[in-house]
């Protein structure tokens, strides 16, 4: 970890990043920049084979103000949560504030725009701001948003180009705040509304259930979804199901006591790290689900949500755990075993410390969710001098 910066207070308390080379040559800022190759930039290359946020990020930021501001910011706030020192809080508080002046100084024919930069920066301060705050603002997935939805300029993109990189990033960035949240994205997800897809590999595996499941939460979020749509979408999930490769299924699965037990939760393993998010949402058969026999919607959703919780939990990987936490959002509210939600409360606050993202939040609304599944609240009666529903009468919602 570094050592208290050791730099004179005075009109700049901090190395400039207007020469990121120069303030380099701080070993403690060489450090924060050391912490965000070897750890933060995991979170975002996950399904990249070509990690383009642990090695183009930074070799564009040695010479890019604006990058090398969003990347010390994201790494002093992140060490500032995990291991605690207020002076690592106040230098990513300085390198923050350079980064936004300079997004918002953006001419809009700048490079910084086209060649992805800027997109990249804004997916670092999205972050940033859900490690630095208590109540997540959305400021800079909101920014992202207009750097994201250039359909012209990102359809037209190279799908191994840091502008895609930074568009699946922005993506699974909004898909995880609306599973949070229950809201639709910010932008209609489409096939042509994206970076053209590898002919194989796997990135087009992640990036192809990262738009279904886009589509799925618009259609859901946004009122109810006929049956026509509803089709539409499982067979989608179906398609891509059959086309995934059976070697990234899970290589063990159960749920028996090993030196490596999740306790209350089934455990999974697989042969990549990426693999896990491949079979983080499995597909809903209406009839059978995974349990391999008949089973009614609350015995479904609570198997998935054990299952996505055992997925994350078995690995322990930061970079999967952080990626996890909007599908346990949404489906952790699911579980009705107590023992399984006392698991997996523990193994979130477990989490705090290696990755530091506020998980309390989480654990706090999985909590209200479980209680108010408990404990429903009654109906209200009817306004006085109005009757209520006659029995056999459609409810008042």
């Amino acid at each position: 970890m570094p050592r208290t910066l050791n730099v004179a207070v005075g009109r700049t308390r901090f190395p400039s990043p207007e020469n990121p080379r120069a303030a380099l040559e701080l070993p403690d800022v060489a450090w924060y920049f050391h912490n965000y190759i070897t750890s933060l930039a995991k979170w975002y290359d996950l399904g990249d084979a070509l990690r383009q946020f642990e090695t183009k990020v930074p070799l564009l930021a040695l010479d890019e103000p604006l990058l090398f501001s969003a990347v010390i910011a994201l790494s002093a706030e992140h060490q500032c949560q995990t291991t605690g020192p207020q002076i690592a809080r106040e230098l990513a508080a300085f390198y923050h504030g350079h980064c936004v002046r300079r997004m918002i100084q953006l001419d809009e024919k700048s490079e910084l725009l086209t060649n992805g930069v800027a997109l990249a920066a804004a997916c670092l301060l999205r972050s940033y701001e859900i490690l630095d705050e208590d109540v997540d603002p959305n400021r800079h997935l909101r920014g992202a948003y207009s750097l994201a939805s250039c359909e012209a300029s990102i359809a037209g993109s190279p799908p191994d180009s840091l502008l895609a990189a930074g568009f699946w990033n922005y993506l699974r960035e909004d898909i995880t705040f609306s599973l949070f949240e229950g809201c639709p994205l910010k932008m209609d997800v489409t096939e042509s509304a994206a970076p053209s897809l590898a002919d194989d590999g796997n990135d087009q595996q992640l990036h192809s259930i990262s738009l279904i499941l886009g589509q799925i939460i618009n259609k859901a979020f946004r009122g109810k979804i006929s049956a026509v749509d509803w089709q539409k979408l499982v067979d989608m999930v179906h398609t891509w199901l059959r086309e995934l490769p059976t070697h990234v299924q899970p290589f063990s699965r159960g749920r028996s006591v090993t030196l490596s037990t999740v306790g209350e939760l089934p455990s999974f393993w697989f042969l990549q790290d990426f693999h896990d998010q491949l079979s983080m949402l499995p597909a809903v058969n209406a009839s059978t689900g995974i349990t391999g026999h008949a089973a009614d919607k609350d015995d479904l959703l609570d198997a998935y949500a054990l299952e996505i919780c055992g997925i994350a939990f078995t690995t322990n990987i930061p970079s999967v755990v952080v990626n996890s936490f909007g599908p346990i959002a949404y489906c952790g509210k699911f579980i009705r075993s107590e023992q399984a939600r006392q698991e997996v409360i523990r193994r979130l606050a477990a989490c705090k410390r290696p990755v530091g993202w506020p998980v309390e939040r989480l654990i706090s609304s999985l909590k209200q969710s479980w209680a108010a599944a408990d404990h429903p609240e009654p109906r209200s009666p009817p306004f006085s001098g109005e009757a209520g529903p006659s029995p056999g009468s459609p409810a008042s919602y």
